[in-house]
């Protein structure tokens, strides 16, 4: 039998025991976790500010505004699991959340369909979310959100919520008066959303999730699996979005080349815009396949549209090549070779809400810890890696959090 790599046997280490759900899929056992964030009456250390919930001094709820930059599922996802947590924390009223997993999913629901029904919810006397307080960068005028939110922080808006690198750093540099909360930004130090990643943000008003260097620890995980020489990656607008400093770290630290493709930002709204832009990428895959590259990372936001997955990986499974995802467990679903899974959303979500609640209670956003390191889940698909002859040890099946059949 085959050694286990050093690094797969960490990975194994830290999953848990395996059950059989489905005849499409392995799943490891659900760690009930909800320990670490849910106790009521949690201090913080750095500012002695707990998150059990309260409504404001005058006996009001505390007013949330919510930014984002267009649609995109994982976004939903992480916010369904934050709102969770404040479900736990007692500041969203048991029962009262307008959906669930099941219905984001099955309907793609938007973090803007989402709003509006949060919105319309009796959630409880703590929070509200206004109504008129949504902003989508990709379709609002970014001087037309800064000037609205500006003219209403410490109003009728408490705190804003952002969601990833280009929305926190619209947000953080409006300087508002009320505080912010970032989640999911690739580099939030490199983006300038927060000035620092341990000892608080370090910038006032401003708290982001931090889950350091995803790229570089995910790019670790795949060359320890099955080395590659020259990995592919096209980058689709912001190179730190798509986190090209940690991809180019790990060129670096693991000796492989990288072969690296740049397609600027392009309107993407309308369906003929839709259509020319995929044209455009399954163009520029065509061209990257012929590099002599081994491998493929897919990183954030070449691909939204889920559909197009097939079309846009064939070439690359022609030439026997894996396509290994930066983000979104769907994308393995429909086709992607593996991800590693660096951010665990559930345990994520409830750490976010702990530090939502204690901002809410007065405590300085700029003192609170931004860091946590979830542990890594594997999922593969299993019919393309066999398609394409990707080496199916017994370790690396057993390592898997989900073995996609398509069955």
């Amino acid at each position: 039998m085959k050694k286990i790599t050093a690094l797969l046997l960490i990975l194994i280490l830290t999953l848990s025991a395996f059950a059989i759900t489905s005849c499409s899929g392995l799943k490891t056992g659900d760690a009930d976790a909800s320990a670490a964030y849910a106790a009521a009456e949690v201090e913080s250390a750095e500012t002695g500010f707990d998150n059990t919930p309260h409504a404001k001094a005058d006996g009001s709820k505390h007013r949330i505004a919510y930014v984002d930059y267009d649609e995109y599922l994982p976004a939903s996802r992480q916010l369904y699991y934050i709102l969770s947590g404040l479900e736990e924390l007692g500041w969203i009223k048991e029962g009262s959340l307008p959906f669930d997993m099941e219905k984001i999913e099955s309907s793609n629901m938007s973090t803007k369909d989402m709003y509006a029904a949060l919105s319309k919810a009796e959630l409880g006397d703590y929070l509200e979310f206004v109504g008129d307080a949504f902003y989508y960068m990709g379709y609002d005028d970014p001087d037309s959100i800064t000037k609205d939110l500006k003219a209403r922080a410490g109003k009728d808006i408490d705190l804003v919520i952002t969601f990833g690198t280009s929305a926190g750093a619209l947000v953080s540099d409006m300087g508002l008066s009320v505080p912010m909360i970032d989640f999911s930004a690739t580099d939030p130090v490199a983006s300038g959303i927060i000035n620092r990643t341990e000892g608080g943000s370090g910038k006032k008003n401003v708290w982001a999730q931090v889950e350091p260097s995803v790229p570089l620890r995910q790019l670790k995980y795949y060359y320890s699996i099955k080395p590659f020489d020259n990995l592919g990656v096209i980058i689709y607008g912001d190179e730190t979005i798509s986190g090209v400093p940690d991809i180019r770290k790990s060129a670096a630290q693991n000796g492989f080349s990288l072969t690296k493709y740049n397609i600027e930002e392009q309107p993407r709204e309308t369906e003929e815009e839709l259509a020319a832009y995929y044209d455009l990428v399954e163009k520029e895959i065509k061209k990257i396949v012929k590099e002599d590259i081994d491998a493929f990372f897919l990183t954030i936001d070449l691909v939204n549209d889920y559909d197009q997955l097939p079309r846009m990986l064939k070439p690359f499974y022609d030439k026997g090549i894996p396509v290994y995802m930066m983000d979104d467990l769907e994308t393995v679903k429909r086709g992607g070779t593996m991800l590693i899974l660096a951010s665990d959303l559930e345990n994520v979500g409830r750490f976010i809400a702990d530090a939502t609640a204690k901002i809410l209670n007065g405590a300085a956003a700029e003192t609170l810890e931004c860091t946590y390191t979830s542990s890594p889940g594997i999922y593969l698909n299993y019919k393309v890696a066999k398609q394409i002859g990707y080496p199916l040890d017994f370790e690396l099946l057993s390592a898997c959090d989900e073995i996609y059949t398509g069955e």
